[in-house]
């Protein structure tokens, strides 16, 4: 049995891929701002960025010309959003998304006194397309995110992206989790995909808006300071950060079905474990329409936080990085229709590249021994 830690939470972040390391070093001690273009150095550093940004694009099978590096994910949805939403406007959103968009869109709500409508999401985390069409109506944008980071549901994005089409409506995809893990297509009615980094085994500190070329013009900054990328985000941009990015996506593209396998084999490992020793669970979300990568088990009668307490080595969570520490409950697995019960003893397992099944093995072991103590005080 190893004592070291043991890394399960790959929604949170990812570590970064040596071969993305060794792409970003010869940046990182050198002269390198891309908008220098009087010399050779700043020349050298330009060329790298589009050749990130093409990486990039190839990602969502885009466009580079509608690539626009910003520093998060989070930041690249508040770009998106608060261009559609600035001065009235409706959005549509998902139940089931992301802080970065829920919050931002409750935030323009206030601010701006946009009009916001929520569509519900069945048991499993999909989206009701019965009732999109009509509710799409009028709308300025669409939200919905193409993975779920809490359960790893796969939205029917095409099915969406037909609709948006069929009323004229902009449709905004949250990518971030799906980048490297299911095929994202811009040609089938994405207007915006808004990608991070981190979560793809690149450098933190750099997201991206993808969009379509001639929907570039509608987004607005919500920063000034600078005419980078098209005045839409001001500051120099940070040439390892791209390199880095644009490495990551170009072997998330390449390594996607080898990393899917693998992780699949590693979640039913996992649960093989759990069945072995008896233990009493309900996996949260789709069985079917969710990727390997992740699990949200829910453990009968047990808090998530009890449990976690009792694994101080494994790396696991709760639900959302971007808001642990709150004490309410996840508005997903809320949103979901699941019992409160079910809510506070939900742990969410991640798998990635370099996760071992040795590993996987013992994480599972340690919770079912973890299950079975608390359970006993219980009893």
């Amino acid at each position: 049995m190893t004592t070291a830690n043991i890394y399960l939470d790959y929604q949170a972040t990812t570590p970064l891929d040596e071969r993305v390391l060794e792409a970003m070093l010869p940046w990182l001690g050198r002269p390198a701002n891309p908008h220098s273009s009087e010399h050779a150095f700043g020349r050298d550093a330009a060329a790298a960025v589009e050749l990130a940004r093409e990486q990039v694009a190839e990602a969502v099978s885009g466009d580079p010309k509608g690539v626009v590096f910003t520093g998060s994910a989070t930041e690249a949805a508040n770009v998106v959003i608060r261009s559609f939403a600035n001065g009235g406007g409706r959005l549509l959103i998902s139940a089931i998304e992301h802080p970065c968009v829920a919050e931002t869109v409750a935030g323009c709500q206030k601010q701006y006194g946009t009009e916001v409508t929520v569509v519900p999401v069945d048991e499993e985390g999909l989206v009701d397309l019965d009732v999109l069409p009509e509710l799409m109506v009028g709308a300025d944008l669409v939200s919905v995110m193409t993975v779920n980071n809490e359960v790893g549901t796969i939205q029917p994005i095409e099915d969406i992206g037909a609709l948006c089409m069929s009323e004229g409506v902009r449709l905004h995809t949250d990518a971030v989790q799906a980048i490297g893990r299911v095929k994202v297509d811009m040609g089938l009615g994405i207007a915006f995909a808004t990608l991070s980094s981190h979560k793809v085994y690149g450098p933190p500190g750099i997201g991206a808006i993808c969009s379509q070329p001639e929907e570039v013009a509608l987004l607005k900054p919500i920063m000034s300071g600078g005419g980078q990328e098209r005045g839409l985000r001001p500051g120099t941009l940070p040439t390892a950060l791209c390199v880095g990015f644009g490495v990551a996506c170009a072997l998330a593209v390449r390594e996607q079905e080898k990393d899917a396998a693998e992780a699949g084999v590693l979640a039913n490992a996992f649960l093989r474990e759990l069945d072995n020793a008896h233990v009493s669970y309900v996996v949260n979300g789709s069985r079917e329409e969710r990727v390997a990568q992740n699990l949200n088990v829910s453990f009968d009668g047990i808090e998530a936080e009890a449990l976690l307490a009792q694994v101080p080595t494994v790396a696991l969570s709760t639900g959302s990085a971007c808001s642990s520490g709150s004490i309410a409950r996840s508005a997903v697995l809320t949103a979901m229709g699941l019992s409160e019960d079910r809510i506070d003893s939900a742990v969410r397992i991640g798998f990635g590249r370099g996760t071992a099944a040795c590993e996987v093995a013992e994480a599972a072991r340690m919770v079912a021994g973890a299950a079975a103590r608390l359970r006993g005080k219980l009893g």
